[in-house]
């Protein structure tokens, strides 16, 4: 093989490396999340907390929310000792649908909260799933080095080449 076409072929291996890498970069940014109870009575602004309502507070907020919903998840806007201010993010009803918002501001009067709990990072399963995607990575990336994804049905294979 001339030298130009084998510096074609390993450009083309690297780039093959670096697309694989940016699709799965995304996963390794995200981590895994839990929610756990609050470590104050009062969330900080800026805490992401899942509120689950009492059957009051999913009546009395229908037309806030939309009927039948159990659990708002946001941002902390504001909290005091009546209320919470929330920057919903996602809404969950009695049947267990979710629908995503925008960050749309929604006041939960706190009678009408039964239970309040905080978004964490899972260390755990943030661990668990880096190692996964490394070890995906690793395997692509042997995979992509020994050829094996070469001449995939496009013709650019050497077979009947003399």
């Amino acid at each position: 093989m001339p030298s130009a076409e084998l510096h074609v072929v390993h450009a083309t291996r690297q780039l093959r490396r670096r697309r694989a890498f940016a699709r799965l970069a995304p996963l390794l940014l995200a981590g895994c999340y839990t929610y756990r109870p609050l470590p104050a009575p009062v969330p900080a602004a800026g805490a992401r907390i899942q509120v689950a309502l009492t059957d009051a507070g999913t009546d009395s907020l229908t037309a806030q929310l939309g009927p039948g919903i159990e659990l708002v998840d946001g941002n902390v806007v504001r909290a005091d000792t009546a209320s919470l201010t929330l920057a919903v993010r996602e809404i969950e009803n009695r049947r267990g649908e979710r629908d995503d918002w925008l960050g749309e501001p929604v006041v939960v009067p706190h009678r009408y909260i039964r239970d309040m709990e905080e978004r964490r990072m899972s260390v755990g399963g943030t661990g668990l799933l880096g190692g996964a995607i490394a070890a995906g990575l690793v395997a692509a990336t042997a995979a992509l080095g020994s050829g094996l994804f070469e001449g995939g049905g496009n013709g650019s294979g050497s077979a009947g080449r003399e």
